[in-house]
């Protein structure tokens, strides 16, 4: 995380900072769903004005984490067990086109590197790291989009995942899923090596559904405890 103070240094506009930091709290739940948006307490927050504010909540609105209600203030976007079924059939549909490509074009060397990713994993898994863990699952996955070289696919997938990781965080953190998560990585990481599309491609939409599953019974766990059920 930047501050506006390193702005020049990173050569992003104010905009963008502001962007990238309300799009955080979405993601980690620092900015409640549903939660009304006061433009004046973000812009004192993040020690900005009012212009660039609005232009990182309109682009924040255009992607769906933003809504604005029929009085036209804005809020954040609500959660709910039927768009976060469509966010991850979505995704698999795409990521099984992605790495079928990747199984096509993948070069040794990419596979190497996907390899040694898939390593780094494993041992991850084994020392109980799980902020390593969900990070090396990310660079899997977008390795693979680089691998296909598909860059429709790709520029929707990294939108889609913003949504996925704020659905992801109700997931608790010691969770039997890794396990299995790493099984059917190994698989994926099979089909790809052995240049088999097709296969690659099922492997990846079992795994992407197997997780829609996992987040699902976390979303609704949740609520059964906001409810005290």
């Amino acid at each position: 995380m930047f501050t506006p103070s390193d702005r020049n240094i990173k050569n992003v506009s104010t905009a963008d900072f502001a962007y990238q930091e309300i799009k955080e709290k979405i993601i980690l739940g620092e900015l409640q769903a549903e939660e009304s948006i006061v433009e004046e307490r973000l812009a004192r927050l993040l020690d900005i004005s009012r212009t660039p504010l609005r232009e990182a909540l309109h682009r924040l609105e255009l992607e769906e984490l933003v809504l604005r209600k029929l009085n036209g203030r804005l809020m954040v976007a609500p959660i709910s067990v039927q768009e976060v079924k469509e966010i991850f059939i979505i995704r698999s549909l795409l990521e099984g086109v992605v790495v079928s490509q990747a199984a096509e074009k993948g070069t040794a060397k990419q596979i190497s590197h996907l390899e040694r990713l898939m390593q780094m994993f494993e041992i991850a898994l084994e020392v109980g790291e799980i902020d390593e863990l969900l990070y090396l699952g990310g660079q899997f996955h977008s390795y693979i989009y680089e691998m296909s070289g598909n860059k429709t696919a790709i520029k929707i997938l990294m939108q889609l995942n913003d949504h996925i990781h704020r659905y992801r965080r109700f997931v608790p953190r010691e969770s039997p899923e890794e396990r299995n998560s790493l099984k059917e990585h190994k698989e994926i990481m099979k089909e790809i090596k052995g240049k088999n599309p097709e296969k690659a491609k099922r492997a990846m939409e079992r795994h992407i559904l197997n997780s829609l599953e996992v987040v699902v019974s976390a979303l609704e766990n949740e609520r059964k405890d906001d409810h005290g059920e």
